[in-house]
């Protein structure tokens, strides 16, 4: 038996040697580092490979594989770096022409009473935007009357008061309380469903508001369930501030096709959903359809997976409540909806405020108190700060919005 193998592992020798005595010694020598280094970039190809399809999804990393590729392609990288510079030619030209009158020194004598004249001509240059321009100004009438002129006259009696300082300008605090208050009672906190804990704060608009939700759902599911490496699923359709706050907050975000009614796919919402994931959303409506996302389905959805759900209501916050009033068939889409942890809605939007105002509801006080942030001073100053907005608490709109 020994024998037999010697001979086979001698007869194996020999037939090898017999093949490689054709090559020369240096190619015996290289062929070895070549085939190690190719490997290493075949494995180092598919690693990244792998890494691009767990970050975009299969449908993105073809997209960014396709694009990168077709780049490469000669005179197309040329062909695009010139149309870019182009685009950005004409964006500094405009820029610049637009700014050629501008006053970049401080004058050496003040206006005076000549400002208000100066403020007043450079306004009328401004489209007459009254009553049309949807998505932008949502509030219907003149500038020196109404409703317009209501809200003018609130700021201005407030329009030096300092927020951060509520022993001084208590009355901020209470306009602030009692607006998050009459906005919570509008989405279900007195329904037995909600928990009647629903709380907030004011923010500086839908922006912040969701970039806030997005923080405390971070930082609770960081508590309760120890998730590290955060992850986010939003429909297609969502506001493309989860893209901001993902990227400030060092989120993993998830944009998934939406469905053939242009709704939130919870099924495919699903299939996204693993141990990383703090937070799913849905909108009522979404800005790019109007349509409402099924609430229902999701906050069940999130309730299984004991995860957070943000409904945005920025848009439609003060009139699905009231349109149910009237009898429409608004599905539910408040915190009666079990799984829904917060809500923001834009009182600059429907609710007729001034732009710069918005609201982020949380359904208790356990969610809110992960956004409250504290700094400490101790070096020098021995200060300690907190603070739950990114602002430095700019609410001089507060009562414009009580009002």
């Amino acid at each position: 038996m020994e024998k037999g193998v010697g001979e086979w592992i001698r007869g194996l020798r020999a037939s090898a040697n017999g093949t490689l005595s054709q090559y020369e010694p240096v190619t015996l020598v290289i062929f070895p580092f070549v085939v190690s280094l190719l490997s290493l970039v075949v494995g180092r190809l598919i690693h990244l490979s792998l890494q691009l399809v767990q970050e975009n999804g299969l449908k993105g990393a073809i997209s960014i594989i396709l694009m990168s590729t077709i780049r490469l392609i000669p005179g197309v990288r040329g062909y695009i770096e010139r149309e870019k510079g182009k685009v950005v030619d004409k964006m500094q030209s405009g820029a610049k022409s637009g700014r050629e009158n501008w006053q970049t020194e401080l004058p050496r004598a003040g206006l005076g009473i000549g400002v208000i004249e100066r403020l007043k001509f450079e306004k009328s240059k401004d489209v007459q935007w009254q009553g049309r321009c949807s998505g932008t100004v949502y509030i219907g009438g003149s500038e020196s009357e109404g409703h317009f002129s209501l809200i003018n006259e609130a700021y201005s009696m407030f329009s030096h008061t300092n927020p951060l300082h509520l022993s001084i300008f208590p009355s901020i605090a209470r306009f602030e309380g009692e607006v998050v208050a009459m906005t919570a009672s509008l989405f279900g906190n007195r329904e037995k469903a909600s928990g009647g804990q629903v709380c907030g704060n004011m923010s500086s608009g839908g922006t912040e508001s969701i970039l806030l939700a997005v923080k405390s759902s971070r930082d609770y599911m960081k508590v309760k369930k120890g998730i590290m490496k955060p992850e986010m699923i939003i429909p297609e359709s969502a506001h493309s501030a989860y893209d901001k706050a993902a990227r400030y907050l060092k989120i993993k975000l998830w944009r998934v096709p939406v469905n053939e009614d242009f709704q939130a796919d919870v099924k495919a919402i699903q299939r996204y959903l693993n141990k990383n994931t703090v937070m799913i959303v849905g909108s009522a409506p979404g800005f790019p359809h109007g349509i409402i996302d099924p609430i229902e389905e999701l906050g069940d959805l999130a309730l299984r997976w004991g995860i957070c759900f943000h409904v945005d209501l920025c848009l439609g916050g003060f009139v699905l409540p009231f349109a149910r009033k009237l009898g429409y068939p608004i599905p539910p889409f408040d915190f009666t909806v079990q799984g829904v942890t917060s809500i923001s809605v834009d009182i600059h939007k429907y609710g007729l405020g001034p732009k710069g105002t918005s609201v982020v509801l949380y359904r208790n006080h356990e969610i809110r108190k992960m956004l409250m942030m504290e700094f400490y001073y101790c070096n020098l100053t021995a200060t300690i700060c907190g603070c739950n907005g990114v602002d430095g608490r700019s609410l001089c709109f507060t009562n414009c919005c009580w009002k």
